[in-house]
């Protein structure tokens, strides 16, 4: 008879955990919707400039085809200072919230100070999850001179109003310089 005691002490325990959501922290909202998010990726072509985006097969996007993806609202050819490309990451709502963006940058085949010279260019919209890239010439320009491609694991969070987020995450590839 002594395990029963003990077996009802132990049911007891996991009966107020469950009940309590398991030792969760207080009560958060609906989290956003939104399906995966595509790998994108990009070689430098000129270390002044921001990235260019390219196609999996290597060949450069000129910006004008139909997969090319979502434009930077901020692009303007004549200054170069702004990412022609965007990449959506943007989700939807619980009904009644808003949602705000945020991201983190890890090196999967990069090394710290790759993933830190490329955060210090790149940018999201913390309203609309856009993520683009700003920079003003050489050497604030991201630049991959690790002669290997390097390979970065972005995570997006969306927050939303209520308290329920969405994280999601992406590979970010920049070739190596050839």
């Amino acid at each position: 008879m002594p395990r029963l005691p003990l077996l009802l002490s132990a049911s007891l325990v996991l009966a107020s955990l469950a009940a309590c959501g398991g030792g969760s922290d207080g009560p958060e909202g609906e989290a956003p919707t939104g399906g995966a998010l595509a790998n994108v990726w990009f070689a430098d072509s000129d270390s002044y400039h921001p990235l260019d985006k390219i196609r999996p097969d290597g060949s450069f996007y000129t910006g004008n085809e139909a997969d090319f993806g979502p434009v930077n609202p901020a692009y303007a050819g004549s200054t170069a200072t702004q990412s022609r490309w965007a990449i959506d990451t943007s989700a939807t709502p619980p009904a009644g919230e808003t949602l705000s963006y945020s991201f983190k940058v890890d090196g999967v085949s990069a090394s710290g100070s790759a993933v830190a010279a490329l955060l210090s260019n790149l940018r999201i919209n913390s309203s609309t999850g856009l993520i683009t890239q700003t920079c003003k010439g050489f050497p604030e320009c991201y630049d991959n001179t690790s002669g290997q491609d390097e390979d970065f694991l972005v995570t997006v969070t969306a927050q939303a109003s209520g308290g329920g987020k969405l994280e999601r995450n992406f590979l970010l590839r920049v070739r190596g310089n050839r």
